[in-house]
């Protein structure tokens, strides 16, 4: 990891390998809903969303094990420790190809009972089913290949991550196009193209790592337990925050449902693929430099890490800038693609409820990079605290109270209020942080 290039150069190659890769990733949802809206219909594509939740837990059981696992490898990697690097990074995928296992067997057992919990009534019911019943046998696809794109730039390949990426993605264009248009799938047609690309990155990534041009390698190892009690805590903030991101969107569809209807959902499931563009972008300049920040700390180098801190501030004001300008000043172009012109009311509920939503924008990226931050650091409480109070803790409280108050289109601003108090908070266990480190 540590090469003869700049730090700037470095924290550049993982933060934009780390952000296009999350870019591209953020496609498959957004390919599938837009395919879906296209060639089954718009309750199709809300039925999309209300599955959206469950590749979230997915994901948040991937980052949760990739950033522990990444963390605790780069500062044994700084430390030289080789041996124990091997054993935690075999028994980190046997161990997720296991939970991935029980995950698609509990779904597919109780599809239905799973599919009314998501928040599907009478119109997305059936649609809802179909694409779980699609997602679900690739779930240790999911799990596994999340993880491993981390741990491939760990490994000091970015580039092979976003590559890898890169390819599963157009695969799953591809798929989704076969799959509904010439074949005529459906919703289960969408759902079990993305599980296909899912598995073509994973077979990539896992024959890069039986590779020779690899750091770490599977080696036998003796199952231990107490390894997770360090792993858990220091990467359940950053799982935490893709597993809020799916409560929230939880929320808000059986609010929405509540204070809308079914068009309010129509509305929100285009929000939330930009939402998740938004983030991902800000989760990939925090990640890209998570391991960069914790070898700097592993061989105790303040003035570097802070320096990574620096970079990555600067950063995200840019992106923030960029996202924030193109998304007001483009939502009714954005609501278009999804929606055409046959539904004109609702096309300006939808840019309308886009722009609101848009505000919170403003302070999302600098709350997320402080929190990874402090998860490189091994401040797992504080960077929970982040994660916990953004993602879901703050947005909930906010989503509810304006729900009850006001109730429609006063719920968009639900977002801007919790990452206002979160930025605050997170400002005050920044101080914290540096002053115990300078004291």
């Amino acid at each position: 990891m540590q090469d003869q290039r700049s730090l700037l150069a470095q924290f550049l190659r993982f933060s934009s390998a780390t952000v296009a890769s999350l870019m591209v990733f953020s496609l498959y949802s957004i390919v599938d809903g837009l395919f879906v809206a296209k060639g089954v219909g718009d309750y199709a594509m809300a039925a999309v969303n209300l599955a959206v939740p469950f590749t979230n837990v997915m994901f948040s059981i991937a980052v949760t094990f990739a950033v522990g696992t990444s963390t605790i490898l780069s500062i044994y990697l700084g430390q030289g420790n080789r041996e124990h690097a091997n054993r935690l990074f075999s028994q980190n995928l046997v161990l997720l190809a296991i939970i991935g296992l029980t995950i698609t067997a509990l779904v597919l057992v109780f599809l239905e009972p799973f599919a009314l919990l998501l928040g599907a009534e009478e119109e997305t019911l059936g649609y809802t089913m179909s694409y779980l019943r699609g997602l679900a046998p690739f779930a240790i696809c999911f799990i596994v290949s999340y993880n491993l794109e981390i741990l491939v730039k760990t490994d000091g390949r970015p580039m092979l991550a976003i590559l890898t990426v890169c390819i599963g993605c157009l695969t799953n264009c591809v798929l989704d196009y076969v799959a509904i248009f010439v074949l005529n799938w459906g919703a289960w047609g969408a759902a079990f193209a993305t599980g296909l690309s899912q598995l073509l990155t994973c077979i990539i990534y896992i024959t890069h790592f039986f590779g020779k041009h690899t750091t770490f390698h599977l080696v036998r190892f003796r199952p231990e337990g107490s390894i997770y009690r360090r792993l858990i805590p220091i990467g359940l903030a950053d799982g935490v925050t893709e597993l809020c991101n799916g409560v929230m969107i939880f929320l808000f569809n059986h609010v929405i449902l509540r204070c809308i209807g079914t068009d309010g959902l129509v509305s929100y499931t285009i929000i939330a693929y930009t939402n998740t563009l938004v983030v991902n972008i800000m989760l990939g300049v925090s990640q890209g430099s998570q391991p960069l920040v914790s070898f700097q700390y592993g061989r105790k180098d303040s003035e570097k890490y802070r320096r990574l801190l620096r970079y990555g501030l600067i950063t995200v004001a840019i992106m923030t800038a960029v996202c924030f300008a193109g998304i007001f000043l483009l939502a009714p172009q954005l609501v278009h693609i999804f929606l055409g012109s046959e539904k004109p009311l609702l096309n300006a509920a939808s840019t309308g409820a886009l722009r609101r939503y848009a505000l919170s924008y403003l302070l999302v990226g600098f709350n997320i990079l402080m929190g990874g931050f402090l998860t490189a650091v091994e401040r797992p409480r504080s960077a929970l605290c982040i994660s916990m109070g953004r993602g879901l803790v703050l947005q909930a409280g906010a989503l509810l109270l304006l729900a009850a108050l006001w109730g429609g289109s006063s719920i968009w601003f639900a977002p801007l209020c919790s990452e206002l108090l979160c930025f605050a908070m997170a400002l005050i266990l920044m101080r914290r942080f540096r002053r115990d480190t300078t004291a």
